[in-house]
């Protein structure tokens, strides 16, 4: 098996992993979350300056557990000992967020140049549709995902169906024209006073709540289409409680997080059922930050089995927000087909890479 170092700064969290093949040694996440909650969303330079004070201390955390490291607790001695070992780096070029995604590839570049390394460039999307083929240290989960298979992957900064004909070879057939569907829920979080980020916020005031307390759309339900658009959604939310005082929307928060937390889930699996009519996939596979919430994967588990499929979604919650451990799946993958940079120091982020 090939050691591989894997780094993930598209966004808000710096990432690191220690992947030996397959099977994660290590996943280190260091959160930026409590930095931009009093702004309200990621604030891009709070952000690269985070990632630039924290990605050599979270390499080397993630050295150290992956690779049992004794006898020094010095960030640049773990390194030193660790790239030793190490014989792969990926990293995610995009899409993200620039300064961000910047500061992991200059970071990859940088130690595959100083210890001689080989160096994968990975493509974030790529790294959530494949989370579903991560394994622990054990080998486990060994899922048997028969291709093709249709993946929904859903965060905060992307909504997208992919038809999966084999791992590397992706078509995506539908996404959002607008807001993705994470977006969406910290954007009525927002509207209610609830901060950021408003998913998990959401999700925790809907298990009390009335789904039909307000009727809302499901964009593009009736047309002809596997885009996705939650913008007007957001838009009809906003206008039906715009003239409300603020103790009307803080007596009705559970009703209100219900209803909208219903119909993006429904908006998202109408999409979902007409992909699977119309391209018949032999399984079904759902990844993203979304996924974490328990309401969904419960009305997934519920729409595959209408459909006598089997769906497999991430089994460990750090798979589901952005992890450098999906980055190495995805680095593994592209290093046995050979699939390395050739030109190191051209390497450049892609914040508007495409799968």
């Amino acid at each position: 098996m090939s050691k591989i170092l894997a780094i993930e700064t598209s966004c808000d969290d710096t990432c690191a992993a220690v992947l030996d093949g397959e099977r994660v040694l290590a996943n280190v996440i260091s959160s930026q979350t409590d930095l931009h909650a009093k702004w309200g969303g990621v604030v891009p330079d709070i952000a690269k300056r985070a990632h630039q004070e924290n990605i050599e201390a979270v390499i080397a955390q993630a050295l150290k557990r992956g690779l049992n490291i004794k006898g020094t607790n010095k960030v640049e001695n773990i390194i030193e000992l660790g790239m030793k070992e190490i014989e792969i780096i990926g990293v995610t070029k995009g899409p993200g967020l620039a300064i961000a995604l910047g500061i992991g590839v200059n970071k990859a570049k940088e130690l595959a140049l100083k210890y001689n390394k080989k160096l994968v460039a990975v493509n974030h999307i790529e790294g959530h549709l494949l989370s579903n083929w991560t394994k622990n240290s054990k080998g486990k989960p060994e899922n048997k995902i028969e291709l093709p298979t249709l993946g929904l992957t859903v965060s905060g900064g992307h909504t997208k169906l992919v038809l999966i004909k084999a791992i590397g070879d992706y078509e995506v057939v539908g996404e959002t024209l607008d807001d993705a569907g994470g977006e969406a829920l910290d954007k009525a979080a927002k509207l209610m006073g609830l901060g950021y980020p408003g998913g998990p916020v959401i999700e925790r005031l809907a298990q009390d709540g009335d789904i039909n307390f307000l009727k809302l759309p499901h964009p593009l339900e009736h047309q002809d289409t596997l885009d996705y658009s939650f913008s007007g959604l957001k838009t009809s939310f906003y206008y039906q409680i715009k003239e409300w005082s603020n103790e009307k929307v803080g007596k009705n928060l559970n009703n209100l997080s219900a209803s909208f937390q219903e119909a993006v889930f429904e908006t998202l699996i109408i999409k979902f059922k007409k992909a699977i009519k119309f391209f018949k996939p032999k399984s079904l596979v759902a990844s993203g930050g979304v996924m974490a919430n328990l309401e969904l994967r419960k009305k997934l588990r519920k729409m595959a089995k209408g459909f006598e499929l089997p769906i497999y979604m991430p089994n460990q919650k750090y798979l589901n927000t952005d992890n450098a451990a999906m980055i190495g799946t995805v680095a593994f993958f592209k290093a046995k087909r050979g699939e390395f940079v050739e030109k190191i120091e051209e390497l450049d982020r892609d914040p508007r890479l495409k799968l």
